[in-house]
């Protein structure tokens, strides 16, 4: 018997073998879906859920919100002032805000419809701005809170973190 066909009816085995057992894992499957017990403790649990997240929109303290809010549109002002600055032909156009805990923002950009005689493009901006290039012609990187990291300090903390 060759190499070719050992193999071919080691395979034809490996299904039959998975096949029986795709069978039975339905038939216990089956069972225990129609099992009244199980119902009951999936209904029970959905109860629950529904319970837990009524019970997490009630904790949001609209006063809470309301500061979100006015913080993200606050923040898509300035930004848009910084962008109309620079020339950009973009602006944060829309807000998101996740009802988490702690809540999430999220913002949409868009290009204006109508933009000005001088506005310029992303890559005009870019290649004409050296903002986020470290001393040594290296672009650095920078945190949404404007704080600057370094290639040198990046490296301290690679190191660090391999021990």
């Amino acid at each position: 018997m060759s190499f070719l066909e050992r193999a071919r009816q080691a395979a034809e085995q490996a299904a039959t073998t998975a096949a029986e057992q795709g069978s039975k894992a339905a038939a216990r499957m089956d069972a225990t879906i129609r099992d009244p017990a199980t119902k009951a403790r999936a209904q029970a649990a959905m109860k629950r859920a529904r319970r837990g997240l009524t019970t997490a929109l009630e904790r949001i303290d609209p006063g809470v919100l309301a500061d979100v809010v006015i913080k993200a549109t606050s923040l898509q002002e300035r930004a848009n002032a910084k962008l109309r600055e620079k020339g950009s032909v973009y602006r944060i156009s829309e807000i998101g805000i996740g009802a988490s805990i702690p809540p999430s923002v999220t913002f949409t950009i868009s290009r204006v419809d109508d933009p000005d005689e001088g506005a310029k493009s992303s890559l005009e901006i870019l290649a004409t701005a050296p903002a986020g290039v470290a001393a040594d012609g290296a672009e650095a990187v920078v945190s949404l809170d404007g704080t600057t990291v370094d290639h040198e300090t990046l490296d301290e903390l690679a190191e660090d973190g391999e021990d």
